[in-house]
């Protein structure tokens, strides 16, 4: 007799029966929802695709550890799903470094996860660094549909800043807020309501008279909308991959401070011959509103992760000593990552550089002041004339952080702007 082939996998099956052995915090309405899928599923191989997807999803929502997929025979001759785990780490407590924007912070964050059986997060954290005198930051994150690829967090916040000596003042920020994010596989949605109150406090004896009169609380409501695309293959030190990240925000829904505020960067990377990296990358980024901008809700442009070759908020319009920010920005720079003789480790690279931005205001203190030359040509001017700079140095590649020394020769500056020519150093994740 003739052979025949048998795909199993096609084989029409149903779940009738799901038993999970050592998951003991998982609510069983947080379960039927994990399993809707499975328990829909027609055949045997996507009820195997279904079980292991869920499973996947206990996984990295921290409900377990480790969950191994079994399937047996079920109840009414159908199939029965057996998950056997290990019960995921309930709380954590861990302290670390944060670097950027010219600033390093200490931290200690407190975690509860899973705390009613749906893969809930509650954390708080409290932190201290060079500039931030006192930070403290509570959130409580949901998954929807058991999908940790898509949460709901509600988190709220205070943070004490001292803001020299870049501008005479301290800036205390208090803020509510709600978010909705959703990871897909080409796009990041982040969608945010929040409610913040500012006050710009303890100004220096030569604060700026533009400081002075910003001085004070404001209110700020606002709706935000981020979208994102990341395939770079290193958050810090990319060899390939792009970025592109837009940023919309319009405040004054609920009251308080009225304005539309709308930012973008793009980044590419890609690998020329076998060991060197070109890097190139552009940002840009407008507000607008009624009357002139609040000063918490400006642009700032300059320093080692901006626009290197210039101190940190360095570029554009400032009053006596203090930077008080703009309206309208750009900036672009590229880079070489090159291999060093003698040196092993591919973590650490030579670098080349060029970069250049420019910020402005909008209103009669910027490019809307009524000159000679008029608004036309300071708009021309803005665009066509961008403070310059070049330089050498090293990267650091480091699990978490890129670390940069640089030498820069600052090319083309303005009047106002704080150029910084010779030695630089920055740590962060993202650099221009």
């Amino acid at each position: 007799p003739s052979r025949q082939s048998l795909n199993i996998g096609a084989q029409n099956v149903r779940v009738t029966q799901f038993t999970a052995v050592g998951l003991t915090r998982a609510r069983n309405d947080f379960l039927h929802t994990l399993l809707d899928s499975t328990f829909k599923a027609q055949t045997f191989q996507q009820v195997l695709h279904e079980s292991r997807e869920a499973a996947g999803k206990l996984q990295a929502l921290g409900i377990a550890k480790q969950v191994n997929v079994a399937l047996d025979k079920g109840p009414h001759d159908g199939v029965r799903v057996v998950f056997r785990c290990e019960d995921g780490s309930r709380y954590a407590l861990k302290t670390g470094v944060n670097v950027g924007d010219d600033e390093g912070t200490a931290n200690v964050t407190g975690r509860i996860n899973n705390v009613w059986g749906g893969g809930e997060v509650l954390e708080a954290s409290y932190s201290r660094g060079s500039k931030t005198q006192a930070a403290f930051q509570g959130s409580l994150s949901v998954p929807v549909n058991a999908d940790p690829r898509r949460h709901i967090e509600v988190s709220a916040s205070q943070t004490a800043a001292d803001m020299r000596p870049y501008s005479t003042h301290d800036e205390v920020r208090r803020a509510v807020g709600v978010a909705y994010r959703a990871v897909g596989s080409v796009l990041t949605h982040d969608v945010r309501c929040s409610a913040m109150w500012r006050d710009i406090c303890n100004l220096g004896s030569e604060a700026s008279p533009t400081l002075r009169t910003e001085a004070g609380h404001t209110v700020k409501t606002s709706l935000a909308y981020t979208v994102s695309h990341d395939s770079r293959d290193s958050p810090t030190v990319p060899s390939r991959g792009s970025l592109v990240r837009a940023t919309a925000e319009v405040a004054g829904l609920l009251g308080g401070l009225k304005f539309a505020k709308v930012h973008g960067e793009m980044q590419t990377n890609q690998r020329v011959g076998t060991d060197f990296v070109l890097a190139t990358g552009v940002q840009g980024g407008v507000l607008v509103g009624p009357g002139r901008s609040p000063l918490s809700d400006r642009f700032f442009v300059g320093g080692q992760t901006s626009v290197r070759g210039f101190e940190f908020r360095g570029i554009g319009p400032r009053d006596h000593n203090d930077s008080i920010g703009g309206d309208v920005f750009y900036a672009a720079g590229v880079s070489l990552l090159t291999p060093l003789p003698y040196v092993q480790t591919p973590a650490l690279r030579g670098h080349l550089w060029a970069n250049a931005g420019q910020l402005a205001l909008l209103d009669d203190r910027g490019l809307m002041r009524q000159t000679q030359r008029g608004v036309r040509d300071e708009v021309r001017r803005f665009f066509m004339c961008p403070s310059v700079a070049v330089g050498v140095g090293l990267v650091y590649h480091h699990s978490m952080v890129r670390v940069e020394l640089s030498c820069g020769l600052p090319l083309v500056a303005a009047l106002n702007d704080r150029p910084k020519p010779g030695l630089q150093f920055g740590m962060g994740v993202q650099f221009l």
